[in-house]
């Protein structure tokens, strides 16, 4: 963890990012979290784990996976560039879409 002047417990890093505890339990099994411990044993998350936290949520409620947002957090340039391929091909689809509705309410 990064940012070691915010520490968050689970359950408050879950409010903030607007899931629940069992959402973080999955992503620390999946490698997505790695929180610090303190000395009651308890996880502390920084704001760099909220961050990565809105960016999986984010990229998963688009249609990437997990394992997408790792490789990105990871680096991987490749991966990167395929889903920024992927995003601007959606985008365009979408802006299509919207001025067919524009067109239609028009008639409407």
């Amino acid at each position: 963890m990064a940012d070691a002047e915010a520490r968050f417990k689970r359950g408050e890093l879950a409010q903030a990012c607007g899931v629940n505890s069992e959402t973080l339990r999955f992503y620390e099994r999946a490698g997505l979290l790695n929180p610090d411990r303190a000395a009651n044993g308890y996880r502390l998350y920084g704001i760099a784990d909220a961050k990565r936290i809105r960016l999986a949520q984010r990229a998963i409620s688009v249609g990437f996976s997990l394992q997408d947002v790792k490789d990105w957090l990871a680096g991987d340039t490749a991966q990167m560039t395929a889903a920024l391929v992927r995003v601007e091909a959606k985008m365009n689809e979408l802006e299509r879409l919207r001025k067919s509705l524009r067109k239609k309410l028009k008639k409407a």
